[in-house]
């Protein structure tokens, strides 16, 4: 039986569905949810459920993984921020690092299962391409075409393929138009796939819109080069293959910065270039200057991308960078090694004839092996080549000829080759060797690298932990446990090779971290720089040098602890062994190796080192279940004696023991890399004196130089007192960001951004809805940065993430009360993020030494001390902020160099640079507070025009009013010529109105005022000159409350015989009979609803009102009493008003008592009698006086304490209830009793009383007739 190609895929596919029925769980671990097959939220299964994955670090490599593991086609982006709706549950995986040749996104990089710092609103999503995908190329828009078509991936063949099929193609993955669209392009034959060809008419959006049929024939395939939405080009290089580095985008060439910029990125350049391996970096604009924009900054690649602009970057146009760091790349023009182990490895290719293609080992000799390695700058070719095999390609063969005084490759005779072609494999030495000399071990010593045959040293200057962590991993050794300095092992001879060497930590070799020319220095070798390595112990794939996988080094290879009997023990000696401080955990997983052999380790905890340890070798089957030990340290250092973690003594792990750091030379530098280092945020204040208590623990005699960049504390230089000890009564302590009550995030510096509360452990956003100036002020305060300048809400800093809480006065009304909250907990919000508050802080600011108040040396008060402002980037607009801030009017010089006297203290500010129209100085633009690189020498000073007044304001008719009053705003300023702008705005950034005025106030109206014109608000004037525009200083805010208040209900019960209104407290009602409560009130909010309220029961019935102009009633009617409506009663008026609702006090309470029928039947006789004797008495009266009175209608009666109650007839009228028909019982009510009879009838039924007409006067009640 034959068997095709399309017989073999499909049993193939029934096959592996088969097991996926089976397995389910081995066979789906990630999807794609809430958008199509091939776009959507990212979600990985693991323990049994469905997560999502953090954006952070969330790239188009990552993106790229997803879409291949999915079987979709071409990666069009990464999306971030939830773009396809919040996920729920978990958030399994974060911090996701691909490189882009994974085949699933759980092979990638990331942090441990479900360990995280995200919410749902930063889960990841992708979109990829449905229909086609581009293989083989040398970026996503360019390589051989495969179309999706029933439901199988099918190679394209080039017979049919023209101009429209490439344009359909090129236009559906977003890479422009066609550039290059050739069959003669060889990027390997899919032969094992099943053939089509394509016919569009070139204005289809997808190539599944094109009509496609199956090819049986035998076919080449076709490739396609798009023009790329993002290309790139080398410019002012030596060759096409060397230059600086520009990126078109939105229309115009731009230049990258050299900030992070290093090999990965270079590789990525040559590679979109279609150039060789990347050779060098160059920095500080070695090819020249560019022009116009500066495209990318912090460009951070992994080296596997596809195009420059698919690697993490600022952002296009965001940086911080001039053209004077413009970045270069020098790449090798026609040679190349890949799919290699490194960049000295890998498959010969060979560029000819503007295509690339493989050598072949027909004629390769040693020769030809050290052109290229010498050519790629990767030393000489490795012994015992036939051991290497990097594989084989599909692309067209080549036989080269090279005469020995070749120096390039490029000069070699290149030929085609049409025979049989074996890919030849190459492994060069690779970048110049490293040693380590006069150490106690081999992972210890002077760093030494040999160069031009010589071997020399590397100078200090700018060395730190990350260089000695690329030395440690240069020489197989463990994590880098100190970076050494001064010539600690001793002086080294001949030359110094290396000096201010900048890496990340991640570099192969010092080599490929930024430093100057090889051999350049102003070193001597009193300054050779040493490593301390661990020797036998490693952690692997951690989140930090003090966590990760263990690996223990024996027998010349790298070998896991297998989490056989580990536990707390184990890890204390590790942390221990590698001066990590404390463990934290021993359980987790940070990745597995792999590795069948390894070792089982038994400790007490007492050990300084493993090898001290009961350490046996441990075999596991690929069957076993036996993972890989873990552990997680503190780190160096930890803050004691505090109030919380993240504030207290700062100590310090060092030789197996903790120990204070000496506060003598402790500064906000090193304060600010210790709170890094702890999560804690940034540092708010330092101490250099036990303040946190008196404690006998050891203090180091050493002092801590940080630059305030490290990471951790052992990242900064250490050295010791040269001429004293440390005085132990000097300890440094800090107070981190991360231990405060309130933080603000995502501003222009730590006095700025969105309000942030913590409760616990946990951070909250803060509503604006009640959001105003004075409780701005109150987080300004306790964050020591000085006034509220501006309480913007509508999340202007960006919404923040997880729950949201009140503004409330009880809260913010103090820093006292914040504290306290924080403490206690705050009130939930229904608010969403796009209602986030911020705050901008504004710094107090004096002029000091000058002739007038209004002239002087720039001084700010930040943290509870004065500090001057350097002078770079000074000029008179920065000026002009000050003089309005002081209220001086204009600014008439900028005097820079200490121009008044040097100041003291701290330089807060440096690279300040305003636009001219901030309201204080610390809203221009500035490196941070604290973050200079000047001397008091440069101290920056203002002279200004003179003193004007800030505007002033006012609020009519009071700085609180009921909703719909008209409101005026009056702002008024004293000026000398008047006529100018007056400004209005609210500190929200929601209000702005201006109006011109030839007087000295302008009005702004309210109409009717509604509840989002609540607020903060404050006066701008403006005065127009000729030449320029005079701004005042901004006035005074004043808050404006907006309330309703809500009249008292009156509860009233309605007789249906003699038709009065009566309001005891107390009533008596027969079982079984009618009757009737009437709620009324005087309100000028109509539309209401009055809710009957049981205080007994709970019960409330609701009834619309009714009525005209502001009174207001509505019946509430008992047709059959019974017992179960006893109880006290009470009205409620409740209203909506402009979307928010509101309800009044209640009424006063009339308790109802039911009684049996038996028992008030002779009341009730006696009360029908009554009532029939006050009609004819009333009907009496009426008669009488209008005989004797001639005009009008009055009724009076006389309560018991001569008064009287007078009222019109016509006033007492009422038609709503005239018109109703009253059939209901009378009412039993109390009786008058003798002093006697009181006591006997203390607890008897209430009963009519006596007089019911002076009742119903005593009470104050209106008679309705």
């Amino acid at each position: 039986m034959i068997f095709t190609s399309e017989k073999l895929d499909l049993a193939f596919r029934l096959v592996i569905g088969l097991l996926c029925l089976l397995l389910p769980a081995e066979c789906e671990k990630t999807r794609l949810a809430g958008g199509t097959r091939c776009s959507g939220r990212v979600e990985v299964y693991y323990r049994d459920s469905w997560g999502t994955v953090c954006d952070d670090h969330w790239s188009v490599s990552s993106a790229e993984v997803v879409c291949r593991e999915l079987d979709c086609g071409t990666v069009m982006e990464a999306k971030k921020s939830a773009f396809f709706g919040e996920g729920k549950d978990d958030i399994w995986l974060d911090d996701v690092q691909c490189t882009g040749q994974e085949s699933s996104i759980l092979q990638c990089t990331h942090r441990p299962f479900g360990q995280n710092n995200c919410g749902h609103g930063e889960d990841a999503g992708v979109i990829c391409s449905d229909h086609v995908r581009m293989l083989n190329g040398t970026s996503r828009c360019n390589g051989r075409v495969e179309v999706y078509h029933e439901n199988q991936w099918k190679r394209v063949c080039s017979s049919s393929w023209g101009t429209e099929e490439a344009e359909v193609v090129c236009r559906e993955i977003g890479c422009g138009t066609p550039l290059v669209q050739s069959g003669s392009q060889d990027l390997g034959q899919a032969t094992h796939l099943a053939a089509l060809k394509a016919t569009c008419l070139g204005n289809e959006t997808s190539i599944s819109q094109c009509t496609l049929q199956d090819f049986k024939e035998s076919c080449t395939d076709a490739t396609l080069f798009c023009t790329n939405s993002k290309p790139i080009r080398l410019v002012n290089g030596t060759s096409r293959c060397s230059g600086r580095v520009e990126v078109y985008h939105d229309g115009q060439w731009g230049t990258v910065c050299d900030d992070r910029w290093g090999m990965p990125e270079a590789a990525v350049s040559c590679r979109e270039m279609n150039c060789g391996n990347a050779l060098s970096v160059k920095y500080k604009a070695f090819f020249g200057r560019g022009q116009d924009q500066v495209w990318l900054d912090d460009i951070e690649c992994t080296g596997h991308e596809k195009s420059l602009a698919d690697c993490p970057h600022r952002g296009f146009g965001e940086h911080d960078c001039d053209h004077n760091e413009d970045a270069g790349v020098v790449c090798s023009e026609n040679v190349r090694l890949i799919n290699g182990t490194d960049s000295c490895s890998g498959r010969v290719e060979v560029k000819h004839d503007e295509r690339w293609g493989k050598l072949c080992t027909n004629t390769w000799t040693d020769r030809e092996a050290k052109i290229v390695c010498n050519e790629l700058q990767c030393g000489a070719p490795k012994r015992n080549q036939e051991i290497f095999d990097f594989g084989d390609s599909g692309l067209k063969g080549f036989i080269s000829r090279c005469s020995s005084n070749v120096t390039s490759f490029s000069q070699c005779v290149i030929e085609e080759h049409t025979g049989r072609c074996e890919g030849v494999s190459l492994s060069c030495a690779g970048v110049p060797p490293l040693r380590l000399v006069n150490g106690t071990d081999r992972c210890s010593g002077r760093v030494e690298i040999l160069h031009d045959g010589q071997w020399g040293t590397v100078c200090d200057d700018e060395w730190d932990i990350r260089d000695a962590q690329v030395v440690c991993r240069a020489v197989d050794c463990g994590t880098a446990q100190t970076a050494k300095s001064g010539a600690f092992f001793g002086q080294g001879q001949g030359s110094i090779w290396l000096d201010d060497v900048n890496c990340f930590g991640n570099e192969t070799s010092l080599l490929r971290c930024r430093h100057p020319s090889l051999g350049e220095n102003n070193c001597g070798h009193g300054e050779d720089a040493g490593v301390i390595c661990s020797a036998s112990l490693r952690l692997i794939n951690g989140t930090s040098q003090c966590s990760g996988r263990v690996e223990l080094h024996s027998n010349g290879h790298w070998a896991p602890a297998y989490n056989i009997n580990w536990g707390m023990n184990e890890a204390t000696v590790v942390c221990r062994q590698m001066s990590c401080g404390d463990p934290i955990k021993a359980s987790g997983s940070f990745g597995q190796s792999g590795d069948l052999r390894g070792f089982k380790i038994i400790c007490s905890g007492r050990e300084t080192s493993l090898t001290q340890c009961t350490v046996t070798e441990h075999s596991r089957t690929s069957q076993d279940r036996i993972e890989e030990a873990i552990v997680e340290c503190t780190g160096t250092a930890k803050l004691a004696d505090g109030p919380n973690r993240c504030a207290g003594t700062v100590q310090f792990y060092d030789k197996g023991q903790w120990g204070n750091v000496c506060g003598e030379s402790w500064d906000i530098n090193d304060a600010m890399v210790a709170c890094r280092q702890l999560d804690c945020g940034r540092a708010h204040t330092i101490t250099t004196t036990d303040v946190y208590g008196q404690n006998t623990r050891l203090t180091w005699n050493d002092q801590i130089e940080c630059s305030g960049m490290e990471s951790t504390l052992n990242q900064c230089p250490q050295r010791p007192f040269r001429d004293s000890t440390c005085n132990v009564s000097s300890v440094a302590g800090v107070v981190c960001t991360g231990s405060l009550e309130v933080r603000l995030v995502k501003g222009r510096d730590e006095c700025s951004g969105r309000v942030e509360v913590r409760h616990g452990d946990v951070w909250y956003t803060v509503c604006d809805a009640d959001w105003t100036q004075s409780k701005a002020e109150a987080v300004c305060q306790l964050l020591e940065c000085g006034h509220a300048l501006s309480a913007p809400g509508r999340a202007q800093f960006g919404p923040g993430i997880g729950s949201v809480v009140e503004a409330s006065s009880s809260c913010f009304d103090n820093v006292t009360s914040l504290k306290q909250c924080s403490e206690r907990g705050f009130t939930t919000s229904t608010c969403r993020h796009d209602r986030d508050a911020g705050v901008m802080c504004s710094a107090p600011v004096r002029l000091v030494s000058g002739s007038s108040e209004c002239s002087g040396r720039v001084e700010i008060f930040y943290k509870g001390q004065w500090g001057t402002v350097c002078d770079d980037e000074w000029g008179m607009s920065n000026a002009d902020v000050v003089c309005r801030q002081q209220g001086c009017g204009h600014a008439v010089a900028a005097p820079t160099s200490a121009h008044f006297g040097r100041g003291s203290g701290p330089i807060w500010l440096d690279n300040v640079e305003c636009g001219g129209t901030e309201s204080a100085l610390t809203q221009c633009t500035h490196n941070g507070f604290g973050e200079n690189n000047c001397g008091h020498g440069e101290d920056a000073g203002v002279v200004c025009l003179g003193a004007l007044q800030k505007p002033q304001i006012t609020i009519s008719p009071g700085p609180e009013v009921l909703w719909g009053e008209k409101v005026e705003i009056t702002c008024t300023v004293m000026a000398e010529h008047l006529g100018g702008t007056f400004v209005l705005k609210n500190t929200q950034g929601s209000f702005r109105k201006e109006k011109f005025s030839e007087h000295e106030s302008a009005t702004f109206t309210f109409p009717s005022v509604e509840f989002n014109q609540r607020g903060s608000y404050f006066c701008e004037y403006q005065k127009k000159m000729p030449n320029q525009v005079i701004n005042y200083p901004q006035g005074n805010t004043a808050d404006l409350t907006v309330t309703v208040k809500l009249d008292k209900p009156t509860l009233t019960l309605t007789s249906p015989h003699s038709m009065v209104l009566y309001s005891p407290e107390k009533i008596s009602i027969t079982h079984g009979s009618s009757f009737t409560i009437t709620c009324s009130v005087y309100s000028k909010y109509p539309g209401g609803v009055f809710y009957l309220i049981n205080s007994k029961t709970k019960d409330n019935e609701t009834k619309p009102v009714f009525g005209h102009a502001v009174f207001y009633l509505a019946y509430f009617e008992f047709p059959v009493i019974d017992y179960k409506h006893q109880g006290e009663y009470a009205c409620v008026y409740g209203v909506n008003i402009s979307s928010m609702y509101f309800c009044s006090d209640p009424s006063r309470t009339l308790q109802v008592s039911v009684v049996s029928a038996s028992a008030s039947s002779v009341v009730g006789g006696v009360m029908g009698f009554l009532v029939v004797l006050l009609i004819l008495l009333v009907i009496g009266f009426v008669v009488w006086r209008k005989r004797f009175r001639g005009t009008g209608v009055m009724v009076q009666f006389s309560h018991r304490f001569g008064g009287t109650v007078k009222q019109d007839i016509d006033d007492r009228s009422n038609g709503a209830v005239d018109e109703r028909d009253r059939t209901n019982q009378v009412y039993d009510s109390r009786h008058t009793q003798s002093p006697e009879d009181k006591n006997a009838e203390a607890d008897s039924v209430e009963t009519v009383p006596e007089d019911l007409a002076g009742k119903v006067c005593y009470e104050l009640e209106p008679l309705v007739l």
